[in-house]
């Protein structure tokens, strides 16, 4: 597992890219293990990063708990019948104009809970907390990629 500012390293140090003059702050997370006790930690971590680049408290709060939901749904769905614990990735990218794009994918495959009245609200939550927010699976596994453009 890694846990990296745009760089490729393993440290937490806060830097930046630019891209055409505008600056990009960039979390990723490679290899995280799909368990709820890492989903927590992940969630914390993501909160306090968007408040360090000055993202708005309220759309951090959208952007957490919709990513906290992504996380859980691989948590809960991608690996289920796999005999070892799978890995996630995280990406999460603001630019300073305040777009916030976030990736998460896992290796797995998600289950379907349709029969259960009491299933299926992550992925509604989600779109209804970003701006855009889309689900792909292939036999690679799935990827949640959701946007939050610029106030």
């Amino acid at each position: 597992m890694m846990a990296t500012l745009f760089g490729g390293d393993d440290s937490r140090t806060d830097s930046s890219i630019s891209t055409a003059g505008a600056r990009m702050e960039e979390l990723l997370f490679t290899g995280e293990p799909a368990d709820a006790d890492r989903a927590s930690e992940l969630r914390r971590e993501l909160g306090d990063w968007l408040g360090n680049v000055g993202v708005d408290p309220d759309r951090a709060y959208d952007v957490v708990l919709a990513t906290y939901e992504a996380i859980a749904n691989s948590v809960e769905h991608a690996y289920r019948d796999h005999t070892d614990r799978g890995t996630l990735d995280i990406r999460v990218s603001c630019t300073a104009e305040g777009r916030i794009e976030v990736k998460v994918t896992d290796r797995g495959d998600w289950a379907s809970h349709n029969s259960d009245p009491n299933r299926g609200r992550g992925v509604p939550l989600m779109r209804a907390l970003a701006d855009s927010a889309a689900v792909t699976s292939d036999q690679n596994g799935t990827t949640v990629h959701m946007i939050w453009d610029a106030t």
